[in-house]
């Protein structure tokens, strides 16, 4: 993107873009604000100044019937396969895995699942956050869910990676605004006020752009005010003395004037010891044209059983020194890793052509939403003007003020010479069969079913019948399911370039192996680093990002219980009478969330190991035994073989007599 400022301030370019860019999607936010007022049960009826006196929200209860805390597992495999590439990719989905655990992403889903039946899509704003310290890290993701109303891409672009710029508004403190952007208190006062906001806070208006050189950058002003403007946003940054040209941690002079700048090397000072035992040298061969620059030393000479060669002819005896040549050698600079991508990732109900964000529920079913409020009125208004009332002569002198009758019809006693009623109820049977009729509707067309809510069907006879039900039912919303996981992808995708960009220090994860034990991986950037034939180091980030497609657990964790139990039964895991059978079952049963299972694993876990002691204790009373039977065989054997000698010396002498 072309910043042309035409004698304007870089703060007036970019208010103008954005109120531009926000004006070509005035109908978009119209309509946003619209689903959301239905979603929280408007009475508004569209063409009419009326509105509706009852509202039966089907809305918000069919968009709540779809709510589901599944979380797509994160799955990396590397594009070419080898036993380095795979031992990185796991290193990746164990890290990420951890970051599902660590960030608070159940809160993030929880809006997540209604920002898109409601909108037709979130926004997923990632972030990298060096204020994120522990005692052996600094810096670490951040993720945040907003609502599409916060966001406003370039007109007439549909896909954030197309994207030469994009906005982002969000309300923060102006303390927060003070300590995040290091300005005085003064500035932040004239930072711009939400109109339903106190005056403690501020709206903030983030730019993430691309410049001439394709690089992401970003702009940050409120109201009148400039917080930050940061030319190529992912490169390493380092405060530069613009006095000495030292760095901020060796500046020595007295009133330094700091500069900004990019940091585009890293000179590595020793060897660097990577996870698979290897090492990155702190020093490495030139490479020119493919080719291993040599060079000539002086080297000290050896005869052939390598002993050192000495020269007398000075009179002295001195090394001989003869000509060697050696690869060249320079200082290992490795670059920095740079991302190159908007961190922006939309995630759409449902796709759509020309569209930034997918297709609505609320916008599908709006037309029953309205008639079933006009019917619910109607049905309102009947019963609240309908009843039984007492009928009595003009002049009969009736206090109803205080009674359950609100109305006394009067009648002339020439017609009515007793009190009497008038029955006025009314039938309101096809105004109910008429609005659950398009209740049903309203189902029909997000595909949601009875069994899929949980309520009573009864088409369901048995409960493999209702099972199937509901598995069709989610069939049909599948593809918000696919999309979902997609969006997931993106986001383990910036994650993981995050960390190869900025994560100096390794960065353990843990996982479970199959026998259900804890174990460690460590997550190095350095493991990423290789050396092409030109010489040149880079960072392997060839890696595919998809999100596992495994059905529901939550939704369906009984019937994961169920299928583990027949396994179990039908012999899938071993002999279901060894204990380590029952170990293999009850540990798919901790996967699946069983209640108890874990208890259950560990007291198996004791019983096996108590058995293989005993077993060991009994194999080496066995093997004591042995010895102790072929000590006793032994000691019988010589007794035989003495008392046979003595026997034959006897008869010896005895012959000799």
């Amino acid at each position: 993107m072309k910043i042309d400022l035409n004698g304007n301030t870089k703060l007036s370019f970019f208010k103008d873009l954005y109120d531009d860019a926000r004006a070509n999607s005035d109908v978009l936010y119209e309509k946003l604000k619209q689903h959301l007022e239905q979603y929280k049960g408007s009475p508004k009826i569209d063409g009419s100044e009326v509105d509706a006196s009852q509202v039966r929200n089907v809305t918000y209860e069919l968009v709540e019937s779809q709510v589901t805390s599944y979380l797509p597992n994160p799955s990396v495999s590397p594009k070419m396969w080898s036993e380095q590439n795979e031992r990185n990719a796991k290193s990746i989905e164990t890290l990420l895995q951890n970051k599902r655990n660590e960030l608070p992403f159940e809160k993030l889903n929880d809006m997540d699942e209604r920002f898109n039946p409601i909108y037709g899509g979130s926004v997923w704003l990632i972030e990298w956050d060096n204020s994120i310290t522990t005692h052996n890290t600094v810096g670490d993701v951040r993720v945040s869910c907003l609502s599409p109303r916060r966001f406003t891409g370039q007109p007439s672009v549909y896909d954030v990676k197309d994207m030469e710029y994009c906005f982002i508004q969000f309300e923060t403190t102006k303390e927060e605004i003070v300590r995040k952007y290091g300005v005085t208190f003064d500035v932040a006062d004239e930072a711009e006020n939400d109109d339903n906001a106190d005056d403690k806070t501020a709206t903030l208006y983030i730019c993430y752009y691309k410049n001439d050189a394709d690089k992401v950058c970003q702009y940050i002003w409120s109201g009148d005010t400039e917080l930050s403007d940061i030319e190529d946003y992912f490169a390493r940054k380092r405060y530069i003395c613009k006095k000495c040209g030292k760095r901020k941690e060796l500046c020595t002079c007295e009133k330094p004037d700091y500069e900004l700048q990019d940091e585009d090397y890293e000179e590595v000072v020793r060897d660097i010891q990577r996870s698979d035992g290897s090492v990155i040298p702190a020093e490495c061969e030139v490479i020119k044209d493919g080719q291993v620059v040599m060079e000539t030393v002086k080297q000290q000479a050896v005869d052939e059983t390598g002993q050192p060669i000495f020269d007398d002819s000075s009179g002295m005896l001195l090394p001989l020194l003869v000509d060697v040549q050696v690869p060249k050698m320079q200082p290992t600079k490795l670059p920095f890793y740079t991302p190159n991508i908007l961190p922006i990732v939309i995630r759409k109900n449902t796709s759509e052509e020309d569209s930034l964000l997918g297709q609505s529920d609320c916008e599908f079913i709006r037309p029953q939403q309205q008639a079933i409020n006009k019917i619910e009125s109607r049905i309102n208004e009947k019963l609240l003007g309908a009843g039984v009332y007492p009928i009595a002569p003009e002049n009969a002198p009736i206090e109803y003020d205080n009674s359950i009758f609100k109305k006394v019809f009067r009648a002339n006693q020439s017609n009515f010479k007793l009190f009497g009623k008038l029955d006025l109820q009314v039938d309101i049977s096809r105004d109910i069969a008429q609005a659950e009729r398009l209740y049903d509707q309203a189902k029909r067309i997000l595909g949601i079913t009875d069994s899929f809510q949980g309520q009573y069907d009864s088409s369901a006879q048995s409960g493999k019948a209702k099972q199937i039900q509901v598995q069709q039912a989610a069939g049909r919303l599948d593809s918000k399911r696919q999309m979902k996981n997609a969006a997931y992808a993106e986001i383990d995708q910036i994650i993981f370039q995050y960390f190869l960009a900025y994560a100096d220090e390794p960065r353990p994860a843990t996982y479970k192996d199959a026998q259900g034990r804890m174990q460690n991986r460590i997550f190095n950037r350095y493991d990423f680093i290789e050396r092409d034939e030109a010489g040149e180091w880079y960072y392997n980030d060839e890696y595919l990002f998809s999100a596992d497609a495994s059905i529901d657990v939550d939704k369906q964790r009984e019937l994961l219980w169920e299928e583990n139990r027949k396994n179990f039964q039908q012999g899938a895991y071993g002999n279901p009478q060894l204990p380590q059978t029952l170990l293999i079952f009850w540990q798919n049963m901790e996967q699946a969330h069983y209640p108890w299972a874990h208890e259950n694993v560990e007291r198996i876990r004791d019983e096996i190991a108590r058995q293989q002691e005993l077993l060991l204790a009994q194999q080496r009373a066995a093997a004591a035994q042995q010895d102790l039977d072929k000590e006793k065989q032994n000691r019988t054997a010589y007794e035989a073989y003495l008392m046979s000698q003595i026997n034959n010396g006897g008869q010896a002498n005895g012959g000799q007599q």
